[in-house]
């Protein structure tokens, strides 16, 4: 049987860490400054340099529309061999069709993104659910803080006012059971000020999700913290890996070195969000 996407017990650090690549016109957005790429806009190549600082799972945030994105698949291809599990994103969680989610998920994603179509296209992403599984597609929440302890959710990139609260599209994601979801705090997003622990210890208790945490990254600490905070199951890594601020190496180190987690802070196999415990295994890998 083929390991869940999303699983709550992991054998090595390396899991916990997801790294982010802005993909348009099937190259980088932005040339990544990761040393040794000999084209640093070669999206196959820059999560070749993931994998070899053992990532194990990639987020593709796509730009593009669903019609210009044919260069997707075999890039999907190339990124497998790598060994490396693509989630993907495209045109900021967009579903047009259960077809156009097939045509991914058979062509190497591990798990569609589904943000902009779960307020807009409901009856496509249930429609998607029941014919691929929902632990083939993750919830993004791109949420705004409203006020002490709320937030709303917005779609179409974080532009558009979903009219909703953020807590209200988790506990949609809940009942659909989809693979985790991502919540992504615009307000903190490119700040380097740390995550947003209050916003992702509001989306796991509404829905019971592996929960990855998105949005204000800038240091080695504020990973430990938001794991550690023991909301976050994944925290998502952009610009401080694309830009060359640190190696995919020294994020795993620092893990392994400062992390607080130990074998009797895991809770039951049963339970997705428990922060997981970095064992000796990964240091022989």
């Amino acid at each position: 049987m083929t390991e869940p996407v999303f699983h709550s017990q992991r054998d090595h650090v390396g899991d916990l860490v997801i790294p982010c690549v802005d993909v348009a016109n099937g190259r980088a957005t932005e040339p990544s400054r990761i040393a040794g790429l000999d084209d640093p806009g070669d999206v196959a190549a820059i999560v070749a340099a993931y994998a070899a600082g053992h990532a194990r799972k990639v987020f593709l945030d796509v730009f593009d529309a669903w019609d210009a994105i044919d260069y997707l698949p075999p890039l999907l291809r190339d990124i497998k061999a790598s060994g490396v599990r693509p989630l993907v994103s495209v045109a900021h969680g967009d579903l047009p069709s259960v077809m156009h989610a097939g045509g991914l998920l058979e062509a190497g994603a591990d798990a569609l993104s589904v943000s902009t179509s779960l307020i807009e296209k409901p009856g496509t992403v249930e429609a998607a659910v029941r014919e691929w599984g929902a632990g083939r597609l993750m919830g993004v929440v791109n949420c705004r803080r409203t006020g002490p302890g709320r937030w709303g959710a917005f779609t179409h990139d974080g532009e558009k006012d979903a009219g909703v609260s953020a807590v209200d599209v988790a506990e949609r994601l809940a009942e659909l059971q989809v693979g985790a979801v991502l919540a992504n705090s615009i307000d903190r997003e490119g700040t380097g000020d740390g995550f947003d622990l209050e916003l992702l210890h509001a989306i796991a208790a509404a829905s019971g999700l592996p929960v990855i945490a998105s949005g204000g990254c800038g240091t080695l600490d504020h990973l430990t913290e938001a794991l550690a905070a023991g909301d976050a199951t994944y925290v998502l890594v952009n610009n401080m890996l694309h830009k060359g601020q640190y190696g995919i190496e020294e994020v795993r180190d620092h893990l392994l070195a400062h992390s607080s987690f130990s074998p009797s802070s895991r809770s039951s196999p049963s339970s997705p969000t428990s922060p997981p415990s970095p064992s000796s295994d990964d240091t022989a890998e």
